[in-house]
């Protein structure tokens, strides 16, 4: 009886690892798995059409394959202090964030961390979201609020000029 406990706890261990496995592939957004070394361990299938990498070209490589340049030397500093203090969070709060496509284009995204305990050992889970329509919708509404701020003050100054005028 008590070699039939280890098989059934081996079992069990595989089907929620397979079941972890079969969630994050049908998330809606971008999902990777990095070790406290920043090799990818796993990637989903929206990950591969954001970032244009096949999944066997991102497993087993640092994470910082997908950081722009210009913030790749602070990052494992980050990974670091992420780990001595897992928590569910967002990255990089109060900062604009990018990824980098295997083209060398950047994509403005949001990333969110979870703290997931493996057989292996500690892992990160990633969370991306690719927020490039939403900064082109920030930017239209921006440029439309500075039209009508443009219009306001030449309806202003248009309509006050006749009644100094009448005044006077």
């Amino acid at each position: 009886m008590k070699r039939r406990q280890p098989i059934q706890k081996e079992q069990g261990r595989k089907k929620a690892e397979e079941q972890l496995r079969l969630i994050i592939e049908a998330a809606p957004n971008e999902m990777i798995m990095v070790d406290r070394e920043g090799k990818i361990t796993l990637v989903n299938r929206q990950t591969e059409t954001l970032f244009g990498y096949t999944r066997e070209e991102l497993l087993g490589q640092r994470i910082e394959v997908l950081v722009p340049e210009r913030y790749r030397a602070n990052h494992p500093g980050h990974r670091q202090r992420f780990f001595s203090d897992p928590k569910v969070r967002s990255m990089g709060a109060g900062r604009d964030l990018f990824g980098l496509c295997k083209d060398g284009s950047e994509i403005p995204i949001e990333i969110g961390l979870s703290p997931v305990e493996m057989p292996e050992g500690p892992m990160t889970l990633a969370s991306i979201i690719d927020i490039t329509e939403r900064r082109k919708a920030e930017a239209e509404i921006a440029a439309k609020s500075k039209e009508l701020e443009t219009l306001l003050y030449i309806t202003s100054h248009d309509l006050t000029e006749p009644l100094r005028a009448i005044e006077n």
